[in-house]
């Protein structure tokens, strides 16, 4: 019996400025980098990509969901814009809401062109409210870079607690490589979402990272 997990049920996370700090290139590169991170992970069969860049502008921010578009093409990737409704609707992609963003029911009926609809919960009563969705984002699994130090982590009981408060399809994240799915996947957990094990590591360029983080969820090993 397999205890990997299938690329369609990864979900790649950006932040285009340690992409760029990792891959040891000037920050003017990082939106050019991200755009070829999106690329290579269409064409390994991720399927979900959440654009999480807070700090761009609405122009700019609608500037590279387009950009990201073109690059995905075809491929059967879902596309979220973290949080900024507007943006997605004027994209035509999907969104992955905050826990105190605005109601998904809101979404839905205010801008039916956003699909699919995601929200991030912590706990199992964010789950139970999260309204309308698709999917789940559940979180922080373990202790990540991209939260402060001592954090509150949910660990794998609060985990599979979300998961069962929930019909919908829940992803993991929070410093999670391939490694963490074997044991993951005991909680009934979707898919998993994640940063640092798709970028690259001991002089990997782009492609050969994301395509490691791919056999390593497949296969169950960092």
């Amino acid at each position: 019996m397999s205890i990997g997990l299938d690329a369609g049920r990864l979900c790649l996370v950006s932040d285009r400025r340690r992409l760029a700090e990792i891959a040891g290139r000037a920050a003017t590169d990082a939106m050019a980098l991200l755009v070829e991170q999106v690329a290579a992970a269409a064409a390994a069969g991720i399927g979900a990509f959440q654009l999480r860049e807070p700090d761009l502008d609405t122009d700019a921010l609608f500037a590279l969901v387009c950009t990201v578009r073109a690059a995905v093409g075809d491929a059967p990737m879902a596309l979220l814009v973290n949080d900024r409704a507007d943006v997605a609707a004027a994209a035509g992609v999907g969104v992955h809401l905050k826990e105190r963003s605005m109601p998904a029911a809101r979404v839905k009926a205010a801008l039916p062109a956003v699909r699919p609809i995601w929200r991030a919960v912590h706990d199992v009563d964010g789950a139970r409210a999260a309204g309308p969705v698709d999917a789940l984002v559940a979180g922080t699994v373990q202790a990540s870079r991209s939260k402060a130090a001592g954090s509150p982590t949910l660990g794998h009981a609060g985990l599979a607690a979300i998961v069962i408060a929930t019909a919908r399809p829940v992803y993991a994240i929070g410093g999670l490589t391939g490694a963490s799915w074997p044991s993951l996947s005991a909680t009934g957990a979707h898919g998993c979402a994640a940063i640092g094990v798709f970028l690259p590591r001991n002089g990997e360029d782009i492609a050969q990272a994301v395509g490691r983080a791919v056999r390593g969820f497949a296969d169950g090993v960092d």
